[in-house]
């Protein structure tokens, strides 16, 4: 599964059949309906195939999406804040936006020291921030340029100079 890209995350269920919306970052124009199924990560490193009943998006970055498998609201429910992936049918390599979304999975440093693994994104014009797994919570860390010393893709890291008390707040 190291080969994947993570493509989103499901935000919670749609309706009462098991319907759910995710939010991902693909471009606008991808083709779900061609897919055959999504895999979610139900545990760390555990990745699950449900195959798609029926896709359509419903904005650039929002599906709804119904599961062969799911037919409650709360069956749905449990699978809320899970990541997910394409099916090993489809590459998506091509079609991730670029930009920051391309940064979640990375480790982020502050100088030599692991703050932690980038779990989303927050985009907006010139605040765009990482949403950083850090001990027992999330942190949000801006992707001020001034505070960036490197980004390198191939090792998946983000190395800073983070100002003092950024990760106390």
């Amino acid at each position: 599964m190291s080969e994947s890209v993570r493509i989103g995350k499901i935000t919670g269920p749609h309706g009462v059949d098991g319907t759910l919306s995710f939010t991902h970052a693909l471009r606008k124009n991808t083709r779900f309906d061609q897919w055959d199924c999504l895999l979610v990560e139900l545990h760390p490193g555990s990745y699950i195939p449900f195959f798609i009943e029926s896709i359509r998006s419903i904005s650039d970055t929002e599906c709804l999406c119904k599961f062969e498998e799911l037919d409650s609201r709360e069956a749905a429910r449990a699978l809320a804040n899970k990541n997910i992936y394409p099916s090993v049918n489809f590459t998506v390599e091509d079609n991730i936006k670029p930009g920051i979304r391309r940064q979640i999975g990375f480790t982020v440093y502050d100088g030599d020291v692991v703050i932690g693994e980038v779990i989303d994104v927050i985009e907006g014009g010139q605040n765009e921030m990482w949403v950083v797994h850090y001990g027992d919570k999330e942190v949000l860390i801006p992707s001020q340029a001034e505070w960036v010393e490197f980004i390198h893709p191939g090792n998946k890291m983000i190395k800073m100079h983070l100002p003092e008390g950024l990760l106390d707040l």
